[in-house]
């Protein structure tokens, strides 16, 4: 019987069923879990975020999401410059979403916290900080265009933080939307997309979808010029349905999907081998075997929609409660060193007009009543929360207590930054301290159970910034305090030679956006000088170098003797590469661990500003060969000689320049293909890869170095009469010839 069974199951499924029927038969199936298993009972927080390309229409999404859900009386347009979570001025004005934002709504029972993040690569660390905190993130496709250079990017930005996706593919009712396109894409992107919404036309007009798993037809009527997208019809599908068949093919295809990657699920297993037709599997079923493969992140529901035509966003906001994980389900690992008391990480710092600094904080365990004195582990510090909030873009509502789980805004933490782990008092810490150590056996001197930092990266343009007089500098002054604050991929800094303060940043957007808010919200009229690129410095030959030095200091006398080798690599990070070389003669088998952090900290001084044109030093691996001190040298004593060896051996060594390569995507029509590759090819251009988008578009992806690429984005628009699409990321940095190097540093004379 199981055998016939096979055969009569096997055909209109094709071979995903004999996969899944051999495992049943050998006894291979896992025991039934209840991990991912929707239940509404488990906990009714969702944390997550809407992350996009910049033209995809994420901002309109939120708005819509908000308006659906109770939270906003009106829809808020990118193009009216009223939109909620794009709030600040300068975001209105350009219409592009510049720093992220939270918010908290409900939706059919259920707390949502979203982080609406840009999608502009300028603000990418604002992605960044998001993800490290977020259960979850929805990515936001314009159907017509697919995967982009930028999606890409927070692609692999949500991939380090392993979090579960959800896709929206947004706008199709565009002409040329294409959602063979979109899944084509996704599978190149590593995504194993599942499709769970098919679209539905009518007249060639986009009205609708079918939820496969539910086999639910749900269409939009329109109502006339102030049609709110709340009038649709849902209907079950049946046999004599004209979108019966496409359904049920798209149907066998989800169950094929979800056979592979949530194999282990009995009731799965069980639903198919005893179905007669594919129809008669329970959407139960498959809404919880697609819950828990989102969540071992084995699959990407794929959603559609058009936030701008008010179609889908209701769907999309149900997917989020079916499929995304809880808290309880996205569990930090550091989180057993605390058990259940308070602990927090801070992920984002504004200077709000009226509430002053706030401090965004996510709750990882325990809760939090306001007031209260908290300890900030990385920084060793004890600082005091004032009040709790719970955010609305840039409105903020008091509450007195919060809860494991929750996303809220604090006030009274000045010291705390972005990447800072807060817990409720220092015996906490070091109780989660010594968990850590005996459980990874590691010295406790040696260990700090914080959760995970960002990653910030690096800038890659930099300029002058000038008060326009005296009596401006002190406000000035704080008004970059704040912003770096705030910003953790701003970095200021002041050349010693020149007396000039430098504003390094992520791009020309990036800057120009910093001195406007410097204008508006500190009154300001900083004047910033011409933009400059940031080059990076690397050692060509190997040198070895020794320093001894032995004064007094401090009060004490300072004697330490360091020898170092330097010696050059291709990989160009600027992560410090130190090894330490241990010999009989040398004793550094017994280098404490104190005095290892000093001389670190001091070779990373040293690496930070290098001999040719005072760029960051990347591409060195440096070996410590000796080193002694007498007992009381100061371990500031130590990083200032170990800062001044590695100088000396950067100095002997040939130092080359390295420029920042950026790659490009640009989706042009084939009318100005021909001009597009001949402009980039003329700016020291690389052709990479070439796709035919539709009959009458193409994609190129591209290398250029950056320098080459001054307000490449308008050049652009008036190459081929604003039809063209452009993404732009930071790819890598390489060596430049000699001649390039020469006119480089000509011109760095001019700015020092």
């Amino acid at each position: 019987m199981l055998i016939a069974s096979v055969k009569r199951l096997y055909l209109p499924i094709k071979e995903f069923r004999i996969n899944e029927v051999k495992r049943f038969i050998s006894g291979n199936v896992i025991s039934k879990s209840n991990v991912g298993k929707f239940d509404e009972n488990i906990t009714k927080i969702r944390n997550i975020g809407f992350i996009a390309h910049i033209d995809a229409g994420k901002t309109t999404t939120t708005e819509r999401v908000l308006y659906y859900s109770g939270l906003s009386s009106s829809m808020g347009e990118v193009h009216q410059g009223d939109t909620i979570t794009d709030y600040m001025e300068q975001e209105r004005e350009r219409g592009i979403t510049i720093t992220s934002a939270s918010t908290t709504f409900s939706w059919k029972g259920n707390k949502i916290n979203l982080l609406d993040t840009p999608g502009h690569v300028d603000f990418i660390i604002e992605v960044e900080r998001c993800l490290n905190v977020l259960d979850s993130a929805i990515v936001i496709l314009d159907s017509s265009h697919g995967v982009e250079a930028q999606t890409t990017t927070v692609w692999n930005q949500a991939n380090r933080y392993n979090l579960p996706r959800l896709i929206y593919a947004n706008k199709m009712d565009k002409p040329n939307s294409n959602m063979n396109l979109c899944l084509d894409s996704l599978i190149k992107l590593g995504a194993n997309p599942l499709l769970v919404h098919l679209p539905v036309y009518e007249s060639k007009r986009f009205s609708g979808l079918i939820d496969l798993p539910t086999l639910k037809l749900i269409v939009w009527k329109s109502s006339g010029s102030y049609d709110d997208g709340t009038n649709f019809i849902v209907e079950s599908l049946t046999s004599n349905h004209s979108h019966w068949n496409q359904a049920l093919q798209a149907r066998e295809k989800l169950i094929g999907i979800l056979s592979d990657c949530d194999g282990d699920n009995d009731q799965l297993n069980e639903s198919v081998i005893n179905s007669n037709d594919l129809s008669e599997i329970s959407s139960s079923v498959l809404i919880n075997s697609i819950r828990r493969s989102v969540i071992r992140n084995k699959v990407n529901p794929v959603l559609v929609g058009s936030s701008y035509k008010k179609i889908g966003v209701q769907p999309l906001l149900d997917s989020i409660v079916k499929y995304l994980p809880s808290p309880i389900e996205k569990s930090n690992p550091a989180l057993k060193y605390y058990q259940d008391n308070f602990c927090a990480s801070a992920f984002k710092v504004i200077h709000h007009q009226l509430l002053g600094p706030l401090t965004f904080i996510r709750i990882y365990s325990g809760d939090l009543t306001s007031p209260a004195k908290i300890y900030n582990i990385n920084r060793n510090i004890v600082e005091k929360i004032n009040k709790i909030y719970i955010p609305f873009a840039d409105q903020f509502k008091e509450i007195t207590s919060t809860r494991f789980g929750d996303i809220v805004a604090v006030s009274g933490l000045i010291k705390t930054i972005t990447g800072d782990t807060l817990t409720i008092s220092e015996t906490v810490a070091q109780q989660a301290r010594k968990s850590f150590s005996q459980a990874n056996s590691l010295p406790i001197d040696e260990c700090q159970s914080v959760l995970v930092g960002i990653k910030i990266p690096d800038p890659v343009f930099f300029c002058t910034i000038e008060a326009p007089s005296l009596s401006k500098q002190k406000d000035l002054d704080k008004a970059l305090i704040n912003l770096t604050r705030e910003d953790p991929s701003l970095i200021v800094t002041h050349d010693s030679n020149s007396g000039q303060t430098i504003l390094s940043g992520m791009g020309e957007l990036h800057l120009e956006i910093i001195k406007d808010r410097i204008l508006r919200e500190y009154k300001v009229n900083a004047e910033l000088g011409p933009l400059r690129i940031s080059y990076r410095e690397t050692p060509s030959s190997s040198v070895e170098e020794f320093r001894s030095i032995n004064k007094p200091f401090g009060g004490v006398n300072n004697f330490v003797t360091i020898r170092i080798r330097i010696h050059p690599t291709e990989k160009f990070d600027s992560k410090l590469n130190l090894k330490v070389v241990v010999t009989k003669e040398n004793d550094l088998g017994k280098l404490r661990n104190d005095r290892l952090k000093a001389i670190e900290n001091g070779l990373e001084m040293g690496l930070s500003f290098g001999p040719l044109a005072s760029f960051p030093v990347v591409g060195v691996n440096v070996d410590l060969l000796e080193f002694r001190c007498s007992g009381p040298t100061l371990h500031s004593f130590i990083s200032s000689t170990a800062s001044e060896v590695i100088l000396q051996a950067l100095s002997k060594s040939s130092i080359s320049l390295l420029e920042p390569i950026m790659r490009l995507e640009i989706t042009v029509p084939d009318a100005y293909y021909g001009k597009v590759i001949s402009d980039i090819t003329n700016r020291r251009g690389q052709l990479l890869n070439e796709i035919t988008r539709t009959s009458n578009y193409r994609t190129v992806e591209m290398l250029a170095p950056l320098s080459e690429l001054y307000s490449y984005s308008t050049c652009l628009r008036s190459l081929t009469s604003g039809t063209a699409i452009l993404s732009m990321q930071l790819d890598s940095y390489q060596k430049m010839s000699s001649n390039q190097q020469q006119k480089v540093i000509e011109k760095l004379k001019d700015f020092y």
